[in-house]
């Protein structure tokens, strides 16, 4: 399975920070990636977040030995490695009424 999407704004590769611990608790009871295409489906969302133009997505034996997402978008920054996998941590998100203004997909990953 390949494809490609276009068309999305190029964007700067922001910081990547923790999100308070009463907001966590807001937030958290639905975010849980179950599934193979729940998984695909926040990597591709984080490839338009950062301004991808060009998604590639492939999966071997269907997804059960590996699959990846590889795009042209901005990336993260190296100055974000170090958290980019902690808990509660996320670049999309400081305060819950944030929830409100996204622009972005979602708020889990960088």
């Amino acid at each position: 399975m390949a494809g490609t999407i276009k068309e999305s704004p190029v964007v700067d590769s922001p910081t990547i920070r923790p999100i308070n611990k009463g907001v966590v608790h807001k937030i958290c009871a639905g975010q849980v990636i179950l599934d193979l295409s729940s998984a695909v489906k926040e990597l591709v969302e984080n490839s338009l977040d950062a301004g991808a133009t060009s998604i590639e997505i492939s999966l071997k034996d269907y997804g059960q030995e590996w699959f990846q997402v590889i795009d042209n978008g901005c990336g993260i920054s190296p100055s974000n490695f170090k958290v980019v996998a902690l808990k509660h941590h996320t670049s999309k998100l400081a305060d819950f009424m944030d929830l409100q203004s996204l622009a972005t997909f979602g708020f889990r990953g960088a």
